[in-house]
């Protein structure tokens, strides 16, 4: 029989996006990915088992950190992009990333490690997981077979946590070099810019010795792995119990799928606000579509199957997605200023305009979409003729969420009519002859008509995403509600 409790492949396949050196807040192999495929290879388990569910929940919030390294990544990097005398930010950003990143992974491994340790002790048989010893070498002079000494968790713990420790120092030490170049009082000096000249030498002797460092601890912590996937008969008696005691409670489970859909959905709708740097949106919208439509699968099941979501979803990000490619086209070549002055810079801005028309068009019937599919979630999810403490308010819940799904509606049709219109305004100019000892080309400088449409744009924008994340995040409460004493 299969085992079914741990996805070991996909243990070590996480443990493996651990073991690279990064360079700064650069992680080649992102730990967030790392984190995810822990969670998933330990969902049954920690179903099962307390000890373990709480180290996927620190996993979980390790997640969260590590992904957020990438928008810091984008931060950095424009900060200097504008200004190359702010390059110490990478030491800040390194630095503060080292100390969480450390701090909350060796709390992860240490509940991981020590959970598994617990569950050896509560089952007969379970001895494997807390200590156990290599393969026996060849038999001595008497014919006996010798055993080396028995490794114990603890050791393995104790192993993790000089590898995270030393990881975080060879990724940030390398930075204290920006802070060569400058003397006490914050000037340039020579002597500072000499040593500066030597950080590629200790970035490269860094991550040689983390790569040396990592590939140790992933050996160990892999070979424990195999350890313990040997014993199938445990692993099938723990799936036995957890199939009488576990899967009948089948509100566990829509529970799960709803939180996973609310944070897809909230994450889909911080992707739809427009975030212009440089007239360039930094929040591409295929991002937010691909996020619908991976909302849609997961819910499928506790939804009738989300097919309009999924359809329109798919609809939205293929014109987003043109809307991206004829963005970077216009403002690679053109300022907005040139539209009405030169005619290929009007030609691809009118190609970029219709295609952010189609884009909230299509954008607008997921919104709708989405509504529907909350409605059917509060009818076969919630107790739709209760009230609750959750949606303040004395009406019953199918009324109380009808109501903010067409407040959705109404926002998100705002705010799509706001994104074409910023099409519009952006374009609409006026000229300002400049003095006549200043030079330009043409002899005019050009500003918008209406110069702070980008603020009605992203604030309309926010009250949209706000919005959203509040509905789903109130609905996933009642679906907790409805299924926490199950």
């Amino acid at each position: 029989m299969k085992n079914k409790m741990i996805r070991f492949g996909l243990l070590i396949c996480g443990l493996v996006f651990f073991c690279n050196p990064n360079l700064n807040i650069v992680d080649f192999l992102p730990d967030c990915i790392g984190c995810l495929l822990i969670v998933i290879a330990l969902t049954k388990l920690g179903d099962l088992c307390a000890d373990v569910g709480e180290a996927k929940r620190a996993f979980t919030t390790l997640f969260w950190i590590t992904l957020s390294k990438l928008p810091a990544l984008i931060l950095v990097m424009w900060i200097t992009g504008q200004n190359a005398s702010e390059e110490t930010m990478w030491l800040v950003f390194t630095f503060c990333y080292a100390v969480a990143e450390t701090v909350f992974a060796m709390r992860a491994f240490s509940l991981l490690f020590d959970g598994l340790a617990y569950l050896g002790t509560r089952h007969d048989g379970g001895e494997f997981l807390y200590v156990w010893s290599s393969k026996p070498q060849k038999a001595d002079a008497n014919g006996a077979s010798r055993r080396v000494r028995a490794k114990r968790v603890e050791n393995l713990m104790h192993l993790t946590s000089a590898f995270l420790v030393a990881k975080a120092l060879l990724y940030t030490l390398p930075e204290f070099c920006r802070l060569s170049s400058y003397d006490t009082l914050g000037y340039i000096t020579p002597e500072g810019l000499a040593l500066s000249g030597f950080y590629p030498l200790f970035v490269g002797a860094a991550v040689l010795v983390g790569l040396v460092i990592g590939i140790v601890w992933l050996c160990q912590v892999c070979g424990y792995v195999r350890q313990i996937a040997k014993h199938t008969d445990f692993w099938n008696g723990m799936y036995q119990q957890y199939a009488a005691t576990v899967l009948p409670r089948t509100g566990i489970f829509v529970m799960r799928r709803m939180y996973a859909f609310s944070v897809l959905v909230s994450a889909a709708a911080i992707f739809s606000v427009d975030f212009y740097l440089d007239e360039v949106n930094c929040l591409p919208d295929f991002i937010s579509a691909i996020l619908f439509f991976i909302a849609a699968f997961v819910i499928a099941k506790d939804a009738g199957g989300a097919l309009w979501l999924k359809i329109t979803s798919a609809a939205y990000f293929v014109a987003s997605a043109a809307t991206f490619v004829t963005m970077i086209g216009f403002t690679n070549e053109y300022p907005y200023s040139a539209v009405h002055k030169i005619e290929r810079a009007q030609m691809l801005y009118s190609r970029y305009a219709i295609s952010n028309a189609v884009a909230q068009i299509t954008f607008i019937a997921v919104m709708f979409s989405l509504a529907a599919l909350l409605m059917r979630i509060v009818r076969a999810h919630t107790g739709i003729n209760t009230v609750t403490g959750v949606s303040n308010s004395s009406r019953p819940l199918v009324q109380v969420y009808g109501g903010r799904t067409v407040r959705l509606r109404i926002v998100s049709v705002a705010a799509a009519i706001m994104s074409v219109l910023y099409f519009y305004f952006v374009v609409d100019v006026k000229t300002i002859q400049l003095r006549a000892n200043a030079y330009t080309e043409g002899g005019y400088l050009y500003f918008p008509e209406f110069e702070i449409v980008w603020m009605v744009d992203f604030a309309i924008a926010m009250i949209y995403a706000i919005f959203t994340c509040n509905l789903v995040s109130d609905l996933l409460s009642e679906v907790r509600y409805k299924y926490k004493y199950e």
